[in-house]
C-alpha cells in the first residue's frame, strides 16, 4: 500500500480504491469487517483477482469475522463459510456453501445458487432417508431425504448431475432439442414430456443430434427433494 500514499482518490483504480479502503478498514484491527458488494463495480477479471485476495486475507487473518453482503452467488460460494439467502428482508435459508447448492430446501434456494432442473413429482414411498418417487411414468429413486415434511414435492437435479445413455434404476426417456456449447461444457437440452431437461456434459465429449431419443439418468445420491416455495 504504500505505493499509493501520495495520490487522491481519483488518481487510484477502482481495484487499488477497493484495496486501500480494505487496508484502511483493518489498520483499527476490527472484530468484524462489513463488506457491502465490494466488487459490484468491477470487471470480470479485476473481481476474480480480489476475489482471491479476499480468500487469502481470511486464511492470514482467522480471528477476523468478516460480512459479505452481495447478490452474486458465484462470489457468496467461493468466499462463505457460511451463508444466510436473504428474501423479503429475511432469512429464507442458511448452511455452508456446499449444503445450499447440494441440498437447497426449497424452489428459491435451488434456483439462486445457480442453474436447477426443478420436476414436479409424487411420492410414492417415503422413508426415514430416502424415497421413491414417480415422474412422467418414471419411478425415480433419491436418497438422504424422505420427502415426509414437504407439502408440494419438486426433484431437484443439478444439471451436471444428469448424463446421457446412464445406466442405473434412474433413467428417463427423453429426445434432444437443443445443443449449446459453453466453453468448459456443453449445454444439452432435452424433453420429457411437457419438462425441459438441462444437461451438462464436458466439452470434448460429443454431443447427441438434434431431434434423438436418449437416456437420461442420474445416481440417487446426486439429487434432493425441495419444496415448491
Amino acid at each position: 500500500m504504500s505505493a499509493f500514499i501520495g495520490r487522491y482518490p481519483r488518481e487510484l483504480s477502482g481495484g487499488q480504491q477497493q484495496r486501500v479502503a480494505i487496508a484502511r478498514a483493518l489498520a483499527i484491527r476490527p472484530p468484524v469487517l462489513l463488506l457491502d458488494e465490494p466488487l459490484s463495480a468491477l470487471d470480470a477479471p479485476l473481481r476474480a483477482g480480489l476475489l482471491e485476495e479476499l480468500r487469502s486475507l481470511h486464511a492470514r487473518l482467522p480471528e477476523l469475522a468478516i460480512v459479505y453482503v452481495t447478490h452474486d452467488q458465484g462470489e457468496a460460494i467461493a468466499l462463505g463459510h457460511q451463508i444466510a439467502l436473504m428474501r423479503d428482508g429475511r432469512i429464507a435459508a442458511s448452511g455452508t456453501p456446499r449444503g445450499l447448492y447440494e441440498t437447497p430446501e426449497h424452489r428459491y434456494a435451488a434456483e439462486f445458487f445457480g442453474q436447477a432442473n426443478l420436476l414436479p413429482i409424487r411420492i410414492e414411498i417415503a422413508q426415514h432417508d430416502s424415497a421413491e418417487v414417480s415422474f412422467e411414468g418414471h419411478r425415480l429413486t433419491v436418497m438422504g431425504a424422505s420427502g415426509h415434511a414437504i407439502a408440494r414435492p419438486l426433484l431437484c437435479v443439478r444439471p451436471h448431475a444428469l448424463d446421457i445413455d446412464a445406466t442405473g434404476s434412474n433413467r428417463i426417456a427423453a429426445r434432444i432439442v437443443g445443443v449449446q456449447w459453453m466453453g468448459a461444457v456443453q449445454r444439452v437440452q432435452a424433453v420429457a414430456g411437457a419438462h425441459l431437461l438441462r444437461i451438462d456434459l464436458p466439452a470434448g465429449r460429443e454431443a447427441p443430434a438434434i431431434g434423438a431419443d436418449v437416456t437420461v439418468g442420474f445416481a440417487p445420491e446426486r439429487a434432493c427433494l425441495v419444496a415448491d416455495t
